[in-house]
C-alpha cells in the first residue's frame, strides 16, 4: 500500500466552444410543495443502453418567463419567496408546448431516431444506433476512440444535417456524444472489490516538500487509522473542519434530519471499499450510495478517481445519515445538461446538488451559446422546484482560461445566476480547533500554481441578489468560500490509501453538505425547503456573525491584477465564509404572497 501526497485541480470539463467538437468531446473537469417531480406520459429520462448514441435538441418555450418566476421564488423579498413548484409544472408552464412537442417528435422519428421529451419540456433527447444516425443523416457519425486515460468512445455530427433533425424552433445543442467504454478504463488500478485493509504507513513515509508546507496546528486530532500522513499533521480531519465552520453546532440544533444531497458526477468512479475505510477511519456510518446512470453510461464507470471520491466522502462526514445519491455521466458532450435534469428527475427531489466540475467561461460568448443558455434555463427550473445548486469556482484563481485570454476568467456552469459558486480558502485552527485564521487560498508559494476561482463573468447581467455587493454590472463570483488548501488538506481515502486533496472541489460538497441540513429541518418543520440560498445569503451577510470575512489575500495566478480580498464582497473569496452555528437563525421566512 502507497501514500501519495495528491492535489486537486479543477479540470477543464468544458473545452473552448470555438471548437465544437472539443467542446463536448472533453469535459476536464405559500404552500409547502410535495418535492415530487411531475411526469407526463410523453415524458421521459430513458435508461442508458449499449450501442445507444445521443445528441440533445433545445425546445421552444417561454424562457424570459421562467427566469422571472424563477428569481421571484429565490428572492426574500418577493412575496413569492420559496413558494416552488415542481419540475413538471414549470415544464407546462415554461417549456415547450403539447402542440411543439408533437411536431418536433413526428420530425424526428420519422428519421427512425429515437425522441424522449425531458420532464423540464427544455430539451430533448434524441438517440439511436450508429447504424440507425448513419441512415438518418446520409453519413457516418465521425468517432474517435476511447483511451485508457479518457474510456469514452466520441461521436461527432457531420456539419450538415438533414433539416427534420432540426425542425423550426430547436436547435441541436451541441455536435458530440460520448458513450462509456470500460474495456478502455485500464488507467487505475480497479477499485471495483477489494479486500478490507487498515490504513497503515511506514514510519519513514515523507512527501519531498514537507518543509515547505504548515502543519495542521488545531486539538484535538482524532482519528480511528494511523498513517504518515496524519502522523507528520499534513491534513485536516472532517471533525476538524466542521468544528472550526460551526457544522458540528449546526448538527445539535437541527437534529436528526435526513437531507437529501445529489452530487453530480462527470466521467469519474468510486469505490465501496473506500468509503467504508474513510468511514472508520473518521467514525461514521458509511452511507448507501443511490447511483443513477447517465446517457452514454450504461454501466458503473469502473475505476475511482479523486473528484467522485473527494465528494462522497466529504458529504458523508458531514451528514452521514443523509441520502445520498450519485448521477453518474459521461466526461464530454451535453454531460451537465444530461446530468441536472437526472439529479431533478426522480419521485422525490434532493436538498441539495453539489458539482466539482467547471469550464472555462469564455464558452458563454462563442459557439456553445445554445447549450449554456440551455444549462442554464436547468437551473432556472431547479431553482423554481426549491433545490439549492452548489457549483466549485474552480482552482485556477482568476485565470480559469489560462493565458489562451488576456485578463480575469471564470468558470462555467459557476457563473450562472441560479447557483451557489463556491471559492477557496486556507484555514488555521488553535485549540478546540477553533478558526483562527483564513486567508484566499493560493498555493502558488509552495510550488503548486492552485488557488481558488473568482472574478466576473463576461455576459451574464449581474443578478438581483448582487445589487450591493462588489463593482461592475455583471455576474460575479464566488459567493461563499471555504478550506481548499493542499496541505493540510481534505482527506479522502482513494485505492486504500489516505491522501490529502486542496480545490474548491472539497469546499464545494462540504458547503453543500451544511446547507442540507438546513434545508432538510425545514422541510421537517413542515415548511418549504430553501432553495437557491444565495438571496438569503447576500441578505444574511449584513447580520454581524454570519459570515467570516476574508480580507487577506489574492486569487491572482497570471499576474492579471484580480482578484485581491477586502473587507464586504469581493471576487477572491465572496462574502466569506458561512459560520454556520449562528447563518440558521438568519434564514428568512417564506414570502405571504
Amino acid at each position: 500500500m502507497h501514500l501519495h501526497l495528491r492535489r486537486r485541480r479543477a479540470r477543464a470539463h468544458l473545452a473552448g466552444a470555438a471548437a465544437l467538437v472539443g467542446l463536448a468531446a472533453a469535459l476536464t473537469a405559500c404552500s409547502v410543495p410535495s418535492h415530487v417531480a411531475d411526469a407526463a406520459p410523453l415524458l421521459a429520462q430513458p435508461a442508458p443502453r449499449d450501442g445507444k448514441v445521443t445528441f440533445y435538441l433545445s425546445l421552444p418555450g417561454d424562457r424570459a418567463a421562467l427566469r422571472t418566476a424563477a428569481k421571484d421564488v429565490t428572492d426574500p423579498s418577493s412575496p413569492r419567496y420559496r413558494h416552488f413548484v415542481s419540475i413538471g409544472d414549470a415544464g407546462a408552464r415554461y417549456g415547450a408546448s403539447d402542440a411543439d412537442l408533437d411536431r418536433i417528435a413526428a420530425s424526428v422519428t420519422s428519421l427512425g431516431l429515437g425522441f424522449f421529451t425531458d420532464p423540464s419540456r427544455l430539451f430533448a433527447r434524441v438517440n439511436g444506433t450508429v447504424d440507425q444516425w448513419q441512415l438518418a443523416l446520409g453519413a457516418p457519425l465521425s468517432m474517435t476512440a476511447g483511451t485508457k486515460a479518457s474510456p469514452f468512445t466520441t461521436y461527432a455530427l457531420p456539419s450538415s444535417v438533414p433539416d427534420a433533425l432540426q425542425p423550426e424552433g430547436t436547435h441541436l445543442i451541441v455536435p458530440v456524444a460520448q458513450v462509456y467504454d470500460a474495456t478502455s478504463d485500464g488507467s487505475r488500478p480497479s477499485t471495483g472489490k477489494h479486500p478490507t485493509v487498515s490504513l497503515a504507513l511506514a514510519d519513514g513515509f515523507r512527501p519531498s516538500f514537507r518543509a515547505q508546507w504548515p502543519t495542521d496546528l488545531g486539538t484535538p486530532y482524532e482519528a480511528h487509522c494511523s498513517t504518515s500522513l496524519l502522523n507528520e499533521r499534513l491534513v485536516l480531519t472532517p471533525a476538524q473542519v466542521q468544528a472550526a465552520y460551526g457544522v458540528d453546532e449546526l448538527k445539535k440544533k437541527v437534529g436528526d434530519v435526513a437531507p437529501v444531497v445529489t452530487v453530480l458526477d462527470l466521467g469519474g468512479g468510486w469505490s465501496q471499499a473506500d468509503l467504508r475505510l474513510a468511514a472508520g477511519c473518521w467514525g461514521y456510518t458509511a452511507p448507501t450510495i443511490d447511483q443513477t446512470q447517465g446517457d452514454g453510461v450504461p454501466e458503473a464507470i469502473a475505476n475511482a478517481d479523486d473528484e467522485t471520491t473527494l465528494d462522497l466522502q466529504t458529504i458523508a462526514a458531514v451528514v452521514p445519515g443523509a441520502e445520498l445519491r450519485l448521477v453518474q455521466t459521461v466526461n464530454g458532450g451535453g454531460a451537465f445538461l444530461d446530468g441536472f435534469s437526472r439529479a431533478v428527475g426522480g419521485s422525490t427531489l434532493p436538498d441539495a446538488i453539489s458539482v466539482s466540475y467547471g469550464s472555462c467561461a469564455i464558452a458563454e460568448d462563442q459557439g456553445a451559446s445554445e447549450y449554456v443558455r440551455t444549462v442554464d434555463a436547468m437551473l432556472q427550473q431547479i431553482a423554481l422546484a426549491g433545490v439549492g445548486t452548489f457549483i466549485a469556482a474552480g482552482d485556477s484563481g482568476s485565470t480559469t482560461c489560462g493565458t489562451q485570454a488576456k485578463g480575469p476568467t471564470v468558470s462555467f456552469p459557476a457563473t450562472s445566476a441560479f447557483v451557489t459558486a463556491v471559492g477557496g480558502t486556507r484555514i488555521t485552527l488553535g485549540s478546540g480547533n477553533a478558526l483562527v485564521d483564513e486567508v484566499v487560498w493560493n498555493d502558488a508559494r509552495y510550488g503548486e500554481k492552485a488557488a481558488g476561482g473568482g472574478g466576473a463573468s463576461t455576459i451574464v447581467p449581474r443578478p438581483w441578489y448582487q445589487t450591493t455587493s462588489g463593482e461592475g454590472t455583471t455576474r460575479t463570483l464566488p459567493d461563499v468560500t471555504a478550506q481548499a488548501a493542499i496541505v493540510p488538506g481534505w482527506p479522502i481515502v482513494l485505492n486504500q490509501s489516505l491522501q490529502t486533496v486542496g480545490g474548491t472541489s472539497g469546499a464545494t460538497p462540504f458547503t453543500a453538505a451544511a446547507y442540507s441540513l438546513v434545508s432538510a429541518a425545514q422541510r421537517a418543520e413542515g415548511k418549504p425547503p430553501v432553495g437557491l440560498a444565495n438571496g438569503w445569503f447576500y441578505r444574511a451577510a449584513s447580520t454581524p456573525g454570519s459570515f467570516r470575512d476574508v480580507t487577506v489575500g489574492s486569487n491572482d495566478l497570471e499576474g492579471v491584477g484580480c482578484c485581491t480580498a477586502a473587507a464586504g464582497y469581493d471576487r477572491a473569496s465572496g462574502l466569506g465564509s458561512p459560520v454556520w452555528s449562528a447563518l440558521p437563525a438568519t434564514l428568512p421566512e417564506p414570502g405571504r404572497g
